[in-house]
């Protein structure tokens, strides 16, 4: 059984051959790195911000299908590995729910009102939301259908936008107006 390893660099192979690069976080979060400029070496890691965050279980470490390329520089270190105190709650096929509601994940877990909606709009428009899986086998899908151009991809999925009833059209072109988007396009 491979090691969970806080602070360690791990691959997962996407379905179409890309690459994507995570760092363990505490809480069973990962941090998905930008683009990569350089070689695979913390150095590199450490000037490259991570475009978005999930959560999930430790199975493909400890089973080995996501491989390790960076061994953690201090796995004890837990304040250096800690990840973000807030990631917004927020999905994309009913954003006004999630506007509304404005829930944030705090970094004990738990899940709380954020102080403010400019607060969690900001969160959002960063692409600081955690998104929660339950297996990690659609982790590659996620990434190849987001990544590209993230948290834009994803909070504006015309999939979703055009699906449904009028109604719920026009709520969630509200939504996107709301977090400042340009609609123009879309309609």
């Amino acid at each position: 059984m491979a090691k969970y390893e806080l602070g360690a660099i791990y691959k997962i192979n996407g379905r179409s051959g890309e690459l994507y690069y995570v760092r363990l976080l505490t809480n069973d979060c990962y941090g998905v790195f930008s683009s990569l400029e350089g070689e695979l070496n913390e150095e590199t890691f450490a000037q490259t911000h991570y475009r978005l965050y999930f959560s999930c279980n430790s199975f493909p470490i400890k089973r080995g299908i996501w491989e390790k390329v960076v061994s953690s520089p201090n796995c004890t270190d837990i304040a250096r590995w800690q990840r973000p105190q807030y990631l917004a709650n927020f999905a994309n096929f009913n954003m006004k729910l999630f506007l509304d509601q404005c829930r944030v994940f705090h970094e004990d877990g738990n899940l709380y009102q954020c102080e403010s909606k400019e607060e969690f709009i900001r969160l959002v428009k960063s692409g600081k939301i955690l998104f929660c899986f339950n297996t990690y086998e659609i982790i590659p899908d996620f990434l190849m259908r987001y990544y590209k151009d993230f948290p834009n991809s994803y909070i504006v999925n015309k999939d979703f936008i055009h699906s449904g009833t009028l109604e719920y059209q026009k709520e969630q072109t509200n939504v996107l107006k709301e977090l400042g988007f340009d609609i123009g396009n879309l309609l």
